[in-house]
């Protein structure tokens, strides 16, 4: 498979980023070129005859989506639209080629265990950050902290880091754990670097590009020692995920085995899983003052978002433009395609992620009772517990670009393809009733639903 090494480079240097830290690999532009070998290598497949040249059942609604979010922004700032596009082509890339340079299990297996891989490197720094030394670090202030570079002098708290003589009088200072590669922490939630700089983004894809995954390699594996490997990496993943202290990332972490329950006992599971789940929030999650503000501000900028739409209910203010009409990012995947995109971008938004889900479960319902299916069943529920897990964060997450989801959508289309490999009779498309149900969820969600809640709490 000539496109296996174009994918895998472009899932660790997409994550993983090993080129900010090493300055030999800054020479080299890995995510153009794991993007080139990646499509060149799906082509050569397809004249070697070694895949089929059968389209994933949401290549439609992935070309509508992207290709609407270049066109908002050329209405909006024709000047932007080169650089979105570029962005763009490579989310369609990093999923074309894993959705359509994908069509057998063993080779499903050997990208997934890239990823898992690539999310184990990435809890071991962050989980290292996590129990390293705090130390000052100086930088420009965000949200919750600063973004800036580690000083080297050790503290207990921000008060000393501001009280420091040494320091630069325009820098603000806090006190965060410095790990590997001078990653640091915001507010001591552990984080890593690049499109993971946010702690609640990093807890999301260690539960579904991780756990997930390496539940699904535990059940195919019989071996008492990959068990234990496995179980080694799930208890490393779990452990990160809590220290990021991210309330919505320890929900996404729950709902990977709590899917596993309710397939096999249930509504039944229901209580018993709540009632883990509860303390696990209460002891995990945060409750502090900067919690409360952080929720304020999220309820502020949906409000922003309610009000971009209804300057521009169509094709909304541009992709990637959210932070231009408002100091902070929407933190809401569905209000910040409705921002961006305006109610047709929703709409395609929307699609994917049913389609996404309806592949799933509509799939897996019809393999329930085909002997020989074990493989595509077992990963199937990997992908739709790591998918629920997804669904569920990005509603406090602006998750719409980001390469964690398009990876996910791309292997969706993946495990569909390798199912139809064997099975050509198997056909999930969105047909006229999905259709009128996608319609009520977002035109019920932009008119009814946000609205009304965002009263509720006193933001309109």
């Amino acid at each position: 498979m000539f496109a296996l090494p174009g994918i895998s480079l472009l899932i660790i240097f997409i994550l993983a980023r090993p080129q900010e830290f090493i300055p030999l690999l800054q020479k080299i532009p890995f995510l153009h070129l794991g993007a080139a070998l990646a499509s060149i290598g799906f082509i050569v497949d397809l004249r070697l005859k070694r895949l089929q040249p059968v389209a994933a059942n949401s290549l439609p609604w992935v070309i509508a989506f992207l290709g609407w979010a270049i066109l908002s922004v050329g209405l909006n700032a024709p000047e932007q639209m080169p650089r979105l596009a570029i962005e763009m082509v490579i989310l369609f890339i990093l999923y074309g080629t894993i959705a359509h340079g994908i069509q057998r299990f063993r080779t499903f297996q050997f990208v997934a265990g890239v990823l898992c891989v690539t999310c184990l490197a990435i809890a071991f720094v962050c989980f290292h950050q996590g129990l390293s030394p705090r130390q000052c670090v100086g930088g420009e202030a965000v949200e919750g902290g600063v973004e800036g570079t580690p000083t080297g002098r050790l503290c207990e708290t921000h008060l000393q880091c501001q009280e420091d003589p040494e320091r630069e009088p325009d820098l603000s200072y806090r006190c965060e754990h410095v790990g590997m590669f001078e990653t640091y922490s915001i507010d001591n939630r552990v984080r890593y670097t690049g499109e993971l700089r946010d702690p609640n983004e990093v807890a999301l894809t260690l539960s579904a590009g991780g756990i997930a995954l390496l539940l699904g390699f535990s059940l195919r594996r019989r071996r008492a020692a990959a068990h234990l490997a496995t179980g080694l990496g799930i208890a490393l993943l779990l452990v990160t995920v809590w220290l990021t202290k991210s309330r919505g990332g320890l929900i996404a972490a729950m709902l990977v085995p709590g899917v596993y329950l309710l397939r096999r006992y249930g509504l039944k599971a229901v209580i018993p899983a709540a009632l883990v789940a509860i303390p696990v929030m209460m002891l995990g999650g945060r409750s502090d003052a900067a919690a409360e503000i952080s929720t304020q501000n999220r309820y502020e900028a949906w409000a922003a978002g309610l009000d971009m739409f209804k300057h521009s209910p169509v094709y909304g203010v541009g992709a990637r433009m959210f932070s231009d009409h408002h100091w902070l990012t929407a933190h809401n995947s569905f209000v910040l395609t409705l921002a961006e995109l305006g109610i047709v971008g929703m709409f395609l938004f929307v699609t994917l992620i049913y389609l996404g889900m309806k592949t799933l479960l509509v799939g897996l319902w019809r393999l329930r009772d085909i002997p020989g299916t074990a493989a595509p069943q077992v990963w199937g529920m990997s992908l739709l517990s790591a998918f629920a897990g997804i669904v569920f964060q990005i509603n406090t997450l602006s998750f719409a670009y980001h390469s964690v989801l398009w990876l996910f959508l791309g292997l969706i289309g993946a495990w569909y393809s390798s199912v139809r490999h064997h099975m050509p009779q198997l056909d999930i498309k969105i047909r006229i009733g999905d259709l009128f149900a996608i319609s009520v969820l977002v035109f019920g969600y932009a008119f009814v639903a946000l609205p009304l809640y965002l009263k509720y709490k006193g933001f309109l």
